[in-house]
């Protein structure tokens, strides 16, 4: 790929709000309003005893109402919670066996996963005069990722159904296996929606503190070039591992890169590098290498 310059300070441009993402999260949110009047929960309710009733609808209407809220709110946060709810509506609605419901909630659940989606919620938590780019999700941590979920839903909601079914012993130590989770979990999947290119009047700032330990900051007049390519070459990879095309950044001179441990420990060096080049891989790739070179 050809070499792109970076052009001035000054004519690195903050781009305005796309359509598309207003489209997307308006997508989201009209299926989550269809999923509330199909309500699945209500229908496994209906054959369940009325312990077990009483809390499959409050899970339901509790966890809609927080997606809900979220999706009016974007930021990082509000990401982090779709990304872990919309997927039991999905387990609930099969469950229900109502189509609209399946439909309704397997919609959002491709929506959301969309870089559109993402970019735009985490757009919504941005400083003043800034822009992020969200980077894709290295490969090494998404099945790690889906079976944290796994363990995390299935001990708070399949607990407090157990306990509620009168499956107290069973129920007690998911649950509290659950409660335990909450202190780490979340936190630890939150930083999957924290990882993001910032583009700032002065230059770039690359935020990510799973595969980084300190936020990487380059101003325009150390921004050598900027290409987008498939081989990583001679540069350093900080996309954490992921396939395809990525951003390779070209300093003016090297620069001070600290690693976190376990990326460190993956790439089998040390944790702090003086790179003259280094990749990442924003989602929406070439829509960050345009504003950059603009």
């Amino acid at each position: 790929m050809a070499e792109s310059p970076t052009g001035k300070a000054g004519h690195m441009a903050v781009l305005s709000p796309l359509r598309p993402a207003r489209i997307v999260v308006s997508v989201v949110l009209l299926a989550w309003v269809v999923l509330a009047l199909s309500s699945p929960w209500q229908t496994i309710a209906d054959d369940a005893s009325r312990p077990v009733a009483w809390v499959v609808i409050t899970w339901g209407w509790f966890l809609w109402t927080i997606v809900g809220a979220s999706l009016l709110v974007p930021s990082p946060m509000s990401l982090t919670i779709v990304r872990i709810v919309v997927p039991s509506a999905v387990v609930v609605s099969v469950v229900a066996s109502q189509p609209l419901a399946v439909f309704c909630s397997v919609v959002a659940l491709i929506v959301y996963a969309s870089p559109v989606f993402v970019d735009t919620m985490v757009q919504g938590g941005a400083y003043g005069n800034e822009t992020r780019f969200a980077l894709r999700t290295p490969l090494p941590y998404v099945i790690p990722a889906v079976i944290t979920w796994m363990l995390y839903a299935t001990s708070l909601i399949g607990g407090s159904l157990l306990l509620a079914a009168h499956q107290y012993i069973f129920g007690a130590v998911l649950v509290a296996i659950g409660i335990l989770l909450s202190r780490t979990i979340p936190q630890r999947l939150h930083r999957l929606a924290r990882r993001w290119l910032v583009l700032v009047p002065v230059g770039i700032v690359v935020h990510d503190h799973l595969v980084l330990h300190e936020t990487i900051m380059a101003t325009t007049g150390k921004i050598q070039s900027i290409t987008r390519t498939a081989e990583i070459g001679e540069a350093a990879d900080l996309t954490g591992g992921i396939l395809g095309d990525r951003l390779i950044i070209t300093l003016a001179e090297a620069d001070k890169v600290v690693l976190s441990a376990i990326t460190a420990k993956t790439l089998g060096t040390t944790e702090a590098l003086h790179v003259k080049m280094f990749c990442i891989a924003p989602r929406r790739l070439a829509a960050a290498l345009s504003a950059i070179t603009r």
